[in-house]
């Protein structure tokens, strides 16, 4: 480590200058001289003297020493004798010529002549686009080169690798790295933390979780060192003072875990395994599902070696070298809590819920600092049964990051709403492990691929044309085991659409038919993933080249482990196309999620050999971006152990950086980015912090989500949450949303708005504040030409001159505000009922009436089952939408209101849609649904009074037009911009049962109305 004496001070040079911005080291320490003699003080008056020439200290190594005089390229003559070398502007450099020639040896004599100055041999020359040449020197050599008169600069011949770790793109390791720079070298980055990891349990043999064997206390505990306690339980001193106590869970008979696998890195290793035993039969179960904290799956593994394994491991995938990986975290220790299981069909056996709020509440009273959840959760709840354990867990300073789902790009997919979590969306980060499938007419198509060898020009088959007699097309399309054609398939590259089926099954399903290789064709926009396949893989995102097969049977094509299109590298990070997005549904879409997002594509980490063999691979998904940031939370926890998971989210937020699009241009959505990229430089000095504790947390979901007995003063509107962003699910009129900072360091802070469409007034605009010091501020916001019913995007920022303390924002203008649903029991066949709106315009709302229908209804009493739906548990509807139908309901109605009853929906395409609350009833409403037959599921979770059974009803209606049997008064609807008024809805000639309406409000709000008639 180099260090600076203030014995005297250096005189800028230009070579230091040179040398410091080629990230050289200098020499700053003393005289030389006996090493016990300290140098005398000398005074800044004697800049000038020969003492301030002391020179740059080098170390051994390799080094390119580059001349001051140009190089062929660029010579533009002044040589006696020689010529210009530089070409016309239009012309190719003609290294040909005399005159290149006789330049090219005049600089390799001069380069000779500079060498043998100190006995250096040069190793390799350049003369072309550099002058200079290679060679091992000592750092004696290198430092007396660096002051030679003709001499540029001495830089060390670095080696780059190819980026195949997201910590290495991040920056993180390294002389220059952050952990050395800010967290104290690798060794010390998350000393002194433990990270919780509640996946599919872990690989004990894995290099990212070795570790030595712990021993018993002797003397005192010291910080982040595990010992052994009186229980023989591995505990540890943590940084912020408290212990963490662990335990290793002896496995079930045969599991193959004796529990003494934990070392000085796993910490602590335990299962949760009723649920899966109690609902999956043992014929069910995988063959090699370990009832243990054994990994089978290797994602939790994955996601353990990302946040915090160990550096410096060497890692393989199929005899390939990819150098040196780490997790994020890599000082910090790992506590894993296995919930997750397979069954037979190596596909999930569930992670119930259950289990996460029993590992969740071992985990508080563990100790752990971090919690890594890369499991799903849904979009229109923040007090579902794991969300409110991770508030537990967050009450008392456990920083939880969770996964934001991997059902993008569609909109309203984003899981984990809560606001006391973090939640991650994925990113790319490298563009190396590229392939290309070449065909034979020219055409090249770029992917990814691991493959270990290549293929030349080989026959084609599309899937779907290579399906056996028994097999359904669409099964061989997806190349689903058994269901190809060997005497099709034999010796061919099989091109194979994406979906259903796991991707590397796909490929054992080609060589099982005695295909030689794979082209692996997204079917909609999707990751482009790496997998280690059965046979030469080539994984793409361009459908076209099925057409394109299709249309000519006789192409041929060539798998190339390599990018040979020539197109430029697509820019990063962008956003995953998989990776879930916003809004958020859960509290009128007031919460802005995702919040932030990281590497989640091709992530390289440990994985678990049990069934592949390999400990070591690559994957993706929003799973792999989570672990990441649960890494910085140990970073930063290590560093600053006082710090709360709301200031620890905040300073990864705010200080986080942009993403783009494939173009190269900013991306602006923050339902896809949050507040962007997590940017591990700024992350520890955010200036400004949007602190939150217990309190707001308790006052937000009494004022956002339901009584849950506090006084009615505590409570807290979701779009006044002290988060670090801003979202208006609707606004009309002027809205003023308030949020507080705190100053970690003092300063004048300066708010900026960018928000297109929205006016945006921030009161006050400058914050004066020292450390410590808390202000409050609000920010009012007016719609000013932002297109109604869709989010304008922007952010807020606070600037002190240095730091930039930015929060992203989502505002919905809305041209009128409507329920969403009105629910009215009629006396009778005729009868009416107001509808309250606010209005969001100066100019009339055109107000339209569709229905009303009657509704479908199937009532039965069920058994609360609060462990999964089962033919007991739920009342099942179908529902034929038909062509042209402009809204679709369906809701489940529960007899009494101690009843907790959930809906279901699977649609057509067999997308699964979900509304489970605490509430008795739940309704569902789709706009322009298409066509097709809807299952409705009504479950029945629970009951409050401790009845065993209850009744519900599940009522299915499809619109499609105006029946003549509403009306809405006045139309059109003309209110002033901000107020509140109302409409009367009139109904006539309905029959016994559930009628269903809609009253849309211009082009941006719609009332789903229900009237009962008995």
């Amino acid at each position: 480590m180099t260090m600076q004496s203030n014995s005297f001070v250096r005189r800028p040079s230009i070579r230091a200058a040179t040398a410091l911005a080629l990230g050289l080291p200098l020499l700053l320490s003393g005289l030389a001289g006996p090493a016990a003699a300290a140098p005398p003080a000398i005074s800044a008056t004697i800049q000038n003297s020969p003492l301030a020439e002391v020179p740059e200290l080098y170390q051994d190594g390799h080094y390119i020493v580059m001349l001051e005089a140009q190089p062929v390229a660029t010579y533009d003559g002044g040589v006696a004798g020689i010529a210009a070398t530089k070409p016309e502007k239009g012309k190719k450099l003609d290294v040909g010529n005399a005159n290149a020639k006789k330049y090219q040896q005049h600089l390799k004599k001069r380069q000779q002549a500079v060498a043998a100055e100190e006995g250096v041999e040069i190793r390799k020359s350049f003369t072309t686009a550099v002058n200079g040449f290679a060679a091992d020197l000592t750092g004696v050599q290198a430092a007396a080169l660096a002051k030679t008169p003709g001499v540029l600069a001495v830089t060390e011949d670095e080696q780059h690798h190819p980026v195949y770790s997201s910590v290495d793109y991040l920056g993180l390791p390294g002389k220059k790295g952050v952990w050395n720079q800010q967290y104290g070298s690798e060794k010390n980055a998350g000393k002194g933390t433990v990270v919780g990891v509640i996946d599919t349990g872990y690989h004990p043999q894995n290099e990212f979780l070795a570790g030595g064997e712990v021993a018993p206390l002797k003397g005192k505990p010291k910080v982040g060192v595990p010992y052994l306690n009186g229980e023989g339980k591995i505990a540890m001193l943590k940084s912020d003072g408290a212990t963490f106590i662990g335990e290793c869970q002896t496995g079930a008979a045969g599991s193959g875990f004796t529990g003494t696998e934990c070392n000085s890195k796993v910490l602590s290793a335990r299962y949760y395994a009723d649920d899966f035993l109690k609902f999956v039969p043992p014929e069910n179960r995988h063959p090699k599902e370990s009832i243990s904290p054994l990994d089978l799956n290797s994602h939790g593994t994955h996601t353990a070696s990302t946040a915090a394994g160990n550096s410096g491991v060497e890692t393989n995938v199929d005899g390939r070298d990819f150098g040196t990986g780490s997790g994020v975290a890599p000082a910090a220790k790992v506590a894993v809590y296995k919930i997750c299981w397979q069954d037979n069909n190596a596909a999930s056996g569930g992670c119930y819920s259950s289990a996460a709020i029993a590992a969740i509440e071992q985990a508080i009273k563990d100790g752990v600092d971090v919690l890594n959840y890369s499991i799903s959760g849904n979009n229109n709840s923040v007090i579902d049964p794991v969300s409110m354990a991770f508030l537990s867990a967050a009450e008392v300073g456990i920083f939880v990051s969770a996964a934001a789902g991997n059902a993008g790009p569609a909109d309203t997919t984003v899981n984990h709403s809560a606001p006391w979590l973090i939640t991650v969306a994925a990113s790319t980060f490298s563009n190396e492990l590229q392939g290309t499938v070449e065909l034979s007419d020219g055409t090249k198509y770029r992917g990814t691929s691991i493959m270990s060898s290549e293929l030349g020009q080989t026959a084609l088959v599309l899937s779907k044309d290579a399906g056996t007699a028994a097999a359904k097309p669409e099964d061989a399309a997806l190349c689903t085991p058994g269901s190809l054609d060997p005497a099709k398939v034999r010796g061919k590259i099989v091109i194979c659409d994406r979906g259903v089926i796991a991707r590397a099954e796909k490929s054992v399903a080609v060589k099982q038919a005695e295909g030689v290789g794979m082209v692996l064709v997204n079917t909609v926009p999707g990751s482009l993933d790496l997998d280690l396949h059965a046979v030469p893989t080539v994984h793409i995102g361009d459908p076209g080249i099925k057409d394109k097969v299709a249309q000519d049977p006789s192409l041929t094509a060539a798998l190339v482990d390599s990018d040979t299109t020539g197109l430029p590298d697509s820019p990063v990070p962008q956003v995953a196309a998989f990776s879930s997005r916003g809004p958020s549904m859960a509290v009128g879409s007031d919460l802005l999620k995702p919040d932030v997002a990281a590497p989640g594509v091709n992530v390289l980490a440990g994985v678990s050999p049990v069934e592949g063999e390999e400990n070591f691979g690559f994957m993706s998904g929003t799973s792999m971006a989570a672990p990441h940031v649960a890494g910085f939370g140990a970073l930063l926890l290590g560093k600053n152990p006082l710090w709360s998971p709301s200031t620890i989210k905040s300073a990864l937020m705010t200080t986080a950086d942009e993403l783009v699009n494939e173009d190269g241009t900013t991306n602006t959505d923050n339902f896809a980015t949050g507040a962007g990229q997590v940017d591990v430089r700024r992350m520890a000095d955010p200036g400004l912090v949007y602190d939150a504790g217990v309190e707001d947390w308790y006052g937000f979901l009494q004022g956002a989500v339901g009584d849950i007995g506090l006084d009615e003063d505590l409570a807290i509107e979701a779009k006044d949450l002290n988060v670090p962003s801003i979202a208006l699910g609707a606004l009309t009129g002027e809205v003023s949303v308030t949020r507080s900072v705190t100053a970690l360091k003092s300063g004048t802070y300066r708010a900026s708005v960018e928000l297109p469409g929205i006016e945006a007034t921030v009161e006050p605009s400058v914050l004066r504040l020292r450390k410590g010091q808390e202000a409050s501020f609000t920010v009012t916001f007016k719609n000013d030409g932002a297109a109604y019913g869709k989010f304008a995007m922007g952010e807020l920022a606070w600037q002190d001159g240095r730091r930039s303390v930015a929060s992203p924002i989502a505002i919905r203008p809305m041209e009128v505000l409507s329920p969403e649903t009105v629910v009215v029991d009629s006396a009778a066949s005729e009868g009416s009922a107001a509808i309250e709106v606010s209005s969001g315009t100066d100019q009339p709302i055109d107000v339209a009436v569709e229905g009303m229908a009657k509704a479908d209804a199937i009532t039965a009493e069920r058994t609360a089952d609060p462990n999964g739906i089962t033919a007991k548990s739920a009342v099942v509807a179908s529902l034929v939408v038909p062509e042209g139908a402009t809204m679709a309901q369906m809701s489940i109605n529960a007899a009494v209101p101690t009843a907790d009853w959930d809906l279901y929906v699977i649609t057509p395409a067999g997308e699964q849609l979900t509304q489970a609350t605490a509430n008795s009833s739940e309704t569902l409403v789709l706009d322009k649904p298409k066509p097709g037959t809807y299952q409705v599921i009504g479950h029945l979770w629970g009951t409050s009074d401790g009845a065993t059974t209850s009744t519900g009803t599940v009522n299915t209606v499809a619109l499609a037009g105006d029946a003549g049997n509403l009306t809405v008064s006045p139309d059109p609807l003309e209110l002033p911009n901000g107020e509140a008024g109302s409409v009367e809805a009139n109904w006539a000639g309905l029959e016994s049962g559930s009628w269903v309406g809609l009253v849309r409000f211009g082009d941006s709000a719609s009332t789903a109305l229900t009237v009962n008639v008995p």
